[in-house]
C-alpha cells in the first residue's frame, strides 16, 4: 500500500515517540510509581492506550540514575501462576542483560526448579518450571509466585536499583482461583513493599468490584483513570500528522473523535485509514472523507463482525439493532412494541450478557457499543431489517 511505512498512525503494537499521543501528565505519574516503590493502578477502557502510556514511562523510568529494573507480564493470556511467573522471568532476563548479572545467579535456587533453554538468536529463553503443569496444586504455583518476588528483591538488593513490577490486565488473577488469588496477589505485594508494583486492567467494573471494600484491594492502589484525551488536543495531533501525508483539511481531526472516538486506538485505526486514502487519492483529506476511512475500516474487519454478530442469539441480535440505531429508553414498553423487543426482563438479560462478553458497554443508564465499526456494521448490514 502506498507510503505504508512512512504512516504515522501504528496500530497493533505499543508505540512510543511521534506515534504516541498526548498523555504528559499520566506518563510522568507512571514513572514516577515506577522509582518511587509505590503500588499504582492505570485502569480505563479497552484501546484507550494503557499498554502504550506504561511503555512510555518505563522508557521516560529508564532514563533516571539510578537506572531502574521494570519486569512485566500480562495476566490475561496466562492459563495459571507458572505462566505468569515464568513471564516475569524472561523479562528479568532481558532486563538484566546490561547488569551483566549471571543467569545462574538470577533463576539458580528457585523452587520448583526452573529449567531455561536459551534462544541461539538472542531473544527471550523458554523458562519451565520442573512440574507437571497439569497435576501442580494451586499452592505449588503460588508458591512459584511467591520465589520469583524474593529474587525481585534479592536483584534490587544486590543491584541497589529500584525494581518495578509490571502487571498486564492484572484483574484476570481472578480466573486462577477466584477471589482467593486476588488476596494471595495482595499478599505478596506487601510483603514485597521494597518493590513497585503497576497494575494496568481494563475491566472496568470487575476493577470496581476488586478495590471495593470487603475486597482484597481496598485502599491497596493509587489509582490512575486513563479515559479519553482532550479532544481538542487530540485533534490537533491528528492534523498535525495527516499535514504529512497529502494535507489535511481544518475539522478533521474532530470528525475523526466524533465517528470513531472515544477510545484512542479506535480513532487511530480510521485516520491510519485516512492517511491511506489521501495517498492514493493525491489530494488533501477532507471532512466527508472520515465516513468514508471508517466504512474502510468495517469492511476490512466484516468477516469477524459477521463472525461475532452469528454467534449471538436473535433477541440479542435484536437489541444490538436498536442500539445501533442510537434509540434511548431501550427498556420501556413504547420502545419494544415499537421495535418488537421482548419483555423488559428478557431485554435487560440480553444487554447485561451482550455487555459481559464486551460487545457493549454501559452509557449513563442505557449501553452503547464497545467498537464503532460493530455499530457501523450492524447499522448498515442488518439495522434496516427492522424498517
Amino acid at each position: 500500500m502506498p507510503g505504508e511505512q512512512q504512516n504515522p498512525f501504528r496500530i497493533g503494537e505499543r508505540v512510543s515517540g511521534y506515534a504516541f499521543a498526548d498523555r504528559e501528565q499520566e506518563v510522568a505519574r507512571i514513572r514516577q510509581a515506577m522509582l518511587s516503590a509505590s503500588s499504582l493502578l492505570v485502569y480505563g477502557q479497552r484501546r484507550m492506550g494503557k499498554s502504550s502510556t506504561i511503555h512510555v514511562a518505563a522508557e521516560a523510568a529508564r532514563r533516571s540514575r539510578p537506572k531502574p529494573i521494570i519486569v512485566s507480564a500480562d495476566v490475561a493470556t496466562a492459563t495459571n501462576l507458572f505462566d505468569v511467573s515464568a513471564r516475569l522471568l524472561r523479562s528479568l532476563y532481558l532486563e538484566t542483560r546490561w547488569l551483566k548479572l549471571r543467569l545462574e545467579d538470577l533463576l539458580g535456587g528457585l523452587a520448583p526448579r526452573v529449567t531455561v533453554k536459551l534462544d541461539e538468536h538472542g531473544g527471550p529463553p523458554s523458562i519451565t518450571f520442573g512440574i507437571d503443569r497439569r497435576t501442580a496444586s494451586e499452592e505449588e504455583r503460588r508458591r512459584a509466585f511467591e520465589g520469583v518476588f524474593e529474587r525481585l528483591s534479592q536483584v534490587r538488593e544486590s543491584a541497589r536499583r529500584p525494581v518495578a513490577v509490571v502487571l498486564d490486565e492484572f484483574q484476570a488473577v481472578r480466573s486462577f482461583a477466584g477471589e482467593s488469588s486476588e488476596w494471595h496477589l495482595r499478599d505478596v505485594m506487601q510483603r514485597h513493599g521494597d518493590l513497585a508494583f503497576v497494575c494496568a486492567g481494563s475491566q472496568e467494573s470487575l476493577i470496581h468490584g476488586m478495590i471495593g471494600p470487603d475486597r482484597a484491594f481496598y485502599k491497596m492502589f493509587d489509582l490512575l483513570h486513563l479515559g479519553p484525551i482532550d479532544e481538542h488536543v487530540f485533534a490537533d495531533w491528528l492534523e498535525e500528522r495527516l499535514a504529512r501525508g497529502s494535507g489535511v483539511a481544518p475539522g478533521v481531526g474532530l470528525q475523526l473523535l466524533r465517528l470513531a472516538g472515544p477510545r484512542t486506538q479506535d480513532v487511530v485505526q480510521v485516520a491510519r485509514q485516512l492517511y491511506f486514502l489521501g495517498l492514493a487519492s493525491g489530494r488533501r483529506a477532507e471532512v466527508e472523507d472520515v465516513q468514508a476511512a471508517l466504512d474502510e475500516v468495517v469492511r476490512s474487519e466484516a468477516p469477524l463482525l459477521r463472525s461475532l454478530w452469528s454467534e449471538l442469539s436473535p433477541q440479542q441480535q435484536d437489541v444490538l439493532r436498536v442500539v445501533a440505531l442510537g434509540v434511548e429508553r431501550l427498556f420501556s414498553a413504547e420502545v419494544r412494541d415499537q421495535y418488537g423487543l421482548p419483555g423488559a426482563s428478557s431485554v435487560h438479560k440480553a444487554v447485561e450478557t451482550l455487555v459481559a462478553r464486551g460487545v457493549l458497554v454501559r452509557e449513563g443508564t442505557g449501553a452503547a457499543f464497545d467498537s464503532p465499526f460493530f455499530r457501523r456494521w450492524v447499522l448498515t448490514e442488518v439495522a434496516p431489517d427492522l424498517g
